[in-house]
This record gives structure tokens, sequence and C-alpha cells, in this order.
């Protein structure tokens, strides 16, 4: 399973101290800036539930893997939709399908809240989804 940005993120998490990783989430989503996310892509369609805040994910399927975009209306929020697009971008269905709530607990955001444990958990099965993975 290629998963080279997932572990990078993993890496990285784990050798900061708790209260950097919020830092380190918040840079995430600085740099995200950078790339903006289309203004026309954050309507119903492509808005994901399972969040307390606004989260949107746009899904393209080619040569076989799935790539995927996202954006957030929550600054910390948006440095975690950015790290989950990126870490899953490029998987096959397959791949994809076998992804489990242990990778999201692998990031170690121990720091964050329940609520966007939840949500980040509720965005991986929305990654399965889109893919069209069964679960």
């Amino acid at each position: 399973m290629a998963l080279e940005q997932y572990q990078e993120f993993v890496d990285a998490l784990e050798m900061l101290e708790e209260d950097m990783r919020f830092e380190y989430i918040l840079d995430l989503a600085k740099k995200h800036k950078s790339d903006p996310f289309p203004e026309e892509y954050k309507d119903d369609a492509h808005l994901m539930h399972g969040c307390m805040s606004k989260v949107w994910i746009i899904h393209e399927g080619r040569d076989g893997r799935h790539w995927f975009r996202g954006n957030s209306d929550a600054a910390i929020v948006n440095g975690l939709v950015t790290m989950m697009t990126e870490s899953f971008s490029g998987l096959t269905a397959e791949e994809i399908g076998g992804l489990s709530l242990d990778h999201v607990r692998r990031l170690n955001l121990g720091a964050l809240t329940t609520q966007r444990q939840v949500g980040m958990m509720a965005m991986l099965k929305h990654i399965q989804t889109l893919a069209g993975v069964r679960s």
C-alpha cells in the first residue's frame, strides 16, 4: 500500500510534543491556502457530514487511483482535511478499502477533542465511500 505521505504525517506528529501538534496542523492549513479550494465545490453536493465544521471534499478517479482535495470553514479542521486528503490520495479502491480507524488513530492526535477525532473517522469513511468502497 502506497502510504508515503501518510507515514510522513505519522512520523512528524510522533516527534512533536503534544502542544506543538496543533501548530503543525495549523501550518498544514496555511500551506493549503497557497492552493485555494475552488469555490464552486463549496456546495451541498460536496459537503461531508459527520463533522461539526463544514467540510467539502472533491474526488477524482483516474487510472485506477483516487485523488482527493478538501476544505473546511475552520482553520484547524482545514489542516486535518489536508492531512487526510493528502494521506489517502493516489491509492487504489482496494488500498482505500484496507484503511481502518487505526490509520486515523496512528496519526497520534491525542490533543484533539473527541469531536474532532470522530470527524476524522467520519472523513475516512467518506473518502472510502467516494472511492466506491463498501464498508
